[in-house]
């Protein structure tokens, strides 16, 4: 059975024997070498072949269908609800690790899934001043009808305000004219399960508004 490196090794081999012919080719047209008999078309063809390696290679292109310019979150570009947390690390989703578990189980009781929101994130220290102008933007794009924030620097950064999450939660905030609703993280309720009652009120309310 062919092993993924194995497989990588000759899709490399592949490309570069790819490599090595359009040289070849460019340099027998260029010289004017009269036995050549290469058309147009032909050299076409060895130039896309080059264009498509560089695009799919390239650290920035997308590596999936459905991608959208300007949305960094993950899931639904047009979800009704739109979820900010905080970014527990780089390249991590935020549905890994338990609490993204229990995150989804939330989800689901109010008859979601992963697929049918966006959530996008701050990070949880530093500057955040970047990511909010970019959640902004992400806002205008995806049009949801609610925004959920999850946790107390989430929720504090996206409504400009210092009072604690209790004080905070439990109710629609204005977010340019989308209803806001913060509430807390789910590895809080890890921590702490008397918050799981305060959370579920706060999705019911969410529930609500969305219509399910």
């Amino acid at each position: 059975m062919m092993t993924h490196n194995s497989s990588g090794s000759m899709r490399s081999e592949f490309l570069a024997l790819l490599q090595g012919a359009k040289t070849y080719l460019r340099l027998r047209k260029e010289t004017g070498t009269p036995d050549l008999g290469l058309s147009e078309k032909s050299m076409a063809m060895v130039r896309s072949w080059e264009a498509g390696k560089k695009t799919s290679d390239s650290p920035g292109s997308p590596k999936k269908e459905g991608f959208t310019p300007g949305l960094r979150g993950e899931g639904d570009p047009h979800a009704d609800l739109f979820i900010v947390t905080e970014q527990k690390q780089r390249g991590i989703s935020p549905y890994d690790g338990a609490d993204g578990e229990l995150f989804q189980k939330i989800l689901s009781a109010i008859g979601l899934g992963r697929e049918k929101v966006y959530i996008s994130s701050v990070p949880a220290s530093g500057p955040v001043a970047g990511a909010v102008e970019r959640i902004k933007r992400e806002i205008n794009l995806v049009k949801p009808i609610v925004v959920c924030t999850l946790g107390r620097r989430a929720s504090q950064v996206m409504l400009e305000k210092k009072n604690p999450l209790p004080d905070l939660r439990g109710r629609f905030h204005d977010f340019n004219g989308v209803p806001l609703m913060p509430t807390f993280h789910p590895a809080s309720l890890i921590e702490d399960a008397a918050k799981k009652r305060p959370v579920w009120e706060d999705m019911k309310m969410i529930k609500s508004r969305l219509g399910l």
